[in-house]
């Protein structure tokens, strides 16, 4: 029984690997959309850099963060970004409003299994390329870095993957509009905008007005990135490390229980438009 099980386990496993190098390879030769992606993302950065560095030629500590910290940050959101907030579902709202969706759904493979493999795979070629422009970002500004607490490095990498889940979980929300409506760019869009300003990208959240952070943290946005920022700069203490944690899982439990219930009432109503 174990013998079979083993080649089971296998079989499964290399079925879903194949699933992620076809997205590879497909990504590599329809690769215009992922360049601007990049592009977009690379510029981000690169303003970012360029403002705070300019802020502190002239003074050593701004908003309780020395120039190191801040670069540090910067550099680490941009990594995160591509990490977290990369995504292959984009055109998962189309696939299901198109009725392209029922293949998938009656092929021999679990399609959940399927969309996860794909986003692996695109969060695998996402982070080369991350880290290809951090290290020309790196030579173009030679910043010093602050590295994290030893003890804090595991529970960074375990914060950085419940980010993965809770972007995962949204991007599949986004996508069930496909059962009812062909236009999710709208929502997508301003979700994304929401994100540049909610998620620490442009700056760190504690340089806001306290009454302005607590709406931020009233939404899952500072848990994608800001968060395992803070946790790496030290400057998340002992009381919140379980906090913070706690607050994700229920994120991530909240908003799976939410698709679940609307991925059934959808297919309950599916009719597969155009097939």
């Amino acid at each position: 029984m174990k013998l079979s099980f083993g080649k089971f386990s296998k079989a499964v496993m290399y079925k879903y690997w194949l699933i992620a190098q076809l997205f590879w390879q497909d990504s590599l030769v329809y690769r215009a959309s992922f360049l601007m992606w990049r592009l977009r993302s690379f510029t981000s950065t690169l303003i970012s850099l360029s403002v705070w560095s300019a802020i502190y030629q002239h003074q050593s500590q701004v908003f309780n963060y020395s120039q190191p910290a801040m670069l540090s940050y910067i550099f680490l959101t941009a990594i995160l970004h591509s990490l977290i907030l990369s995504t292959s579902l984009h055109s998962l709202a189309n696939e299901i409003y198109s009725g392209q969706i029922s293949f998938n759904l009656l092929k021999p493979i679990n399609f959940m299994g399927m969309l996860i493999s794909q986003e692996l795979a695109d969060k695998a070629i996402n982070i080369i390329f991350a880290i290809g422009e951090i290290n020309l970002l790196y030579l173009i500004f030679k910043p010093s870095f602050i590295l994290p607490p030893s003890n804090t490095i595991l529970i960074f990498i375990f914060w950085v993957a419940l980010g993965i889940i809770i972007h995962f979980i949204i991007n599949l929300l986004f996508g069930t509009i496909g059962f009812w409506s062909p236009d999710s760019w709208g929502p997508k869009f301003l979700f994304f905008m929401l994100i540049e300003f909610t998620a620490g990208k442009l700056y760190p959240l504690d340089i806001l007005p306290q009454i302005i952070q607590k709406i931020i943290y009233l939404t899952p946005f500072p848990y994608l990135s800001y968060a395992q920022t803070q946790l790496f700069l030290g400057k998340v203490n002992n009381n919140q490390f379980l906090q913070t944690t706690l607050i994700m899982i229920a994120w991530i439990l909240g908003l799976g229980l939410i698709y679940k219930l609307i991925w059934k009432n959808g297919l309950r109503n599916y009719t597969s438009m155009g097939q």
